[in-house]
């Protein structure tokens, strides 16, 4: 149900959901997270219930936003009916508040600093990838903690070898991280390119680990928007204060 994640201080609730352990039917099974597909709101609104039970918070304090593939980081306190984000943080002052992002091949990222004041819940899919929404989220934790404390944790999402993308995608990343050999359209390392934009942002590369594995690939373990199309699963990221 929730993959947990190394290195991330104690006292912070954290982790990725998978698809397993919950009640959602078809498509949908078993632990869809997603609202906006079709499921049954009375299985989702279980899914959460479970979810919270697992990871050691009350399922009222969880704050979600809408996505929209940017680059815009807000304070989960501070979001209101209309808010648009793809990055969400929460302070340890803010009493219990845990950051939640979902996805379905996009990369979730998990960033705290080592000493439990502030977390944060990344969704970069490719667009918010281009745009740094990663490193954009590092550079407003380091306004509240030094960025050298900062540690960071990526998640499951469509790893290099099932992300092929055509040529308009594939010129908006760094050569490096585009893999074109022996294969008929480019690839794309979104994990590759989320880890150096956290480097770049300041974050030590020693303070970067990787939960999970590629979500395309294991149809058992994880949803995945480009494999099944859309109407498929949500899984999410959070991280917080319970």
């Amino acid at each position: 149900m929730i993959e947990r994640a190394t290195g991330l201080p104690a006292g912070l609730v954290h982790g990725f959901t998978d698809r397993l352990g919950g009640v959602s039917e078809g498509r949908f099974a078993t632990l869809n997270l997603g609202r906006r597909w079709g499921d049954d709101p009375l299985a989702v609104a279980e899914n959460y219930r479970r979810v919270a039970a697992a990871g050691g918070f009350r399922a009222e304090t969880l704050r979600l936003v809408r996505q929209v593939h940017g680059a815009a980081v807000l304070r989960a306190r501070e979001l209101v009916v209309d808010s648009e984000a793809d990055a969400l943080w929460v302070h340890r002052d803010d009493g219990p508040m845990v950051a939640g992002v979902l996805t379905a091949d996009c990369v979730p990222v998990l960033i705290a600093d080592t000493a439990g004041t502030v977390a944060a819940a990344v969704h970069s899919g490719w667009k918010g990838t281009v745009a740094d929404i990663a490193g954009a989220t590092v550079r407003v934790l380091a306004e509240q903690v030094p960025v050298g404390t900062l540690v960071a944790v990526i998640g499951p999402c469509i790893e290099v070898g099932a992300f092929e993308v055509g040529e308009e995608v594939a010129v908006q990343f760094e050569r490096r991280f585009v893999r074109r050999e022996g294969l008929v359209r480019p690839h794309v390392d979104l994990v590759a390119t989320v880890r150096a934009q956290l480097v770049a942002a300041g974050v030590v590369a020693g303070a970067i680990s990787r939960v999970g594995g590629c979500t395309f690939s294991d149809p058992g373990r994880y949803f995945s928007y480009r494999r099944d199309n859309a109407g498929i699963g949500q899984m999410l990221a959070f991280a917080g204060f319970a």
